[in-house]
Formats: structure tokens, C-alpha cells, sequence
């Protein structure tokens, strides 16, 4: 027994449907997915160092947490992001040996912004640091 034309029509049309959802699903996971917009390697030596970068929240991104890698060295070490010279977020600890700082999600909206790590005192400090966005959907 044969479709009736009217049900092809609707299987059809909702077989489309089902496809551009998915469609868009991907691209809305695609465009929110983490993506590291900083990422620095430090090797700070005694006294006090500073390294700036820049940064723009990609689209549909609302996130950014902070990592930082302490392949070896001990040194008191200090983030800051700032946007328009207003302190958004900061974080000042000494960490030593090979030990791994991670933020918490930080709520940025759309924009520029600055990242700072500087390092202060007598100890000598060998890291990594990165920042990663997400989007709503992680």
C-alpha cells in the first residue's frame, strides 16, 4: 500500500525541520564552544615583572576563567582583567613548585579587555597562563 501524497509531504517537511534545527544547534555549539583568546608562557626572575595582553570576548560569549601553570619557581604573582581602566576581576597569591591556579567562570560581557600578570618579591616564577571564554551553551 502506497503513502498517501499528503504524508510524504509532512514527513518531508518535518524531516527538513529536524535538519535545520540540528543545523543550528551546531552552529550555535560551534560559535559558544571555550576558546583560549590568551595564552603566555612567564619566566619571571627576582623583583617585579609585568606582562599586559589584550583580549575581545568572542561572539555570543559571556565567560572567561583564568589558568596559570606553575612549572617551577616560587614568587608572588597577581591577575587583574580590566575593562575601560575598571577593575572587572583580580586575583593576588604566592604559589610555588609545580601547582595549577584555576578561576572560577567570570562574567564578562561583549567588549575589549586587558589582561595583567605581574609577578613581585625575590623569588623567581616559570609559568604558563591562559585565559579561555565560553558561551552559554558549556
Amino acid at each position: 500500500m502506497e503513502k498517501a501524497p499528503g504524508k510524504r509531504r509532512r514527513l518531508g517537511a518535518v524531516v527538513i525541520i529536524a535538519v535545520l534545527a540540528g543545523a543550528a544547534f551546531a552552529v550555535y555549539a560551534a560559535l559558544t564552544y571555550p576558546r583560549t583568546v590568551v595564552s603566555f608562557p612567564v619566566s619571571f626572575t627576582i623583583g617585579a615583572d609585568l606582562e599586559h595582553r589584550e583580549f575581545d570576548m568572542p561572539l555570543l560569549h559571556g565567560r572567561a576563567k583564568v589558568e596559570v601553570i606553575v612549572n617551577s619557581g616560587t614568587a608572588l604573582w597577581g591577575a587583574t582583567i580590566k575593562h575601560h581602566d575598571e577593575t572587572i576581576w583580580n586575583h593576588l597569591t604566592s604559589q610555588g613548585g609545580q601547582t595549577t591556579y584555576k578561576s572560577g567562570w567570570i562574567e564578562l560581557s561583549s567588549g575589549n579587555y586587558n589582561f595583567s600578570f605581574a609577578t613581585f618579591g625575590l623569588g623567581s616564577l616559570q609559568a604558563d597562563v591562559k585565559v579561555t571564554t565560553k558561551g552559554g551553551f558549556w
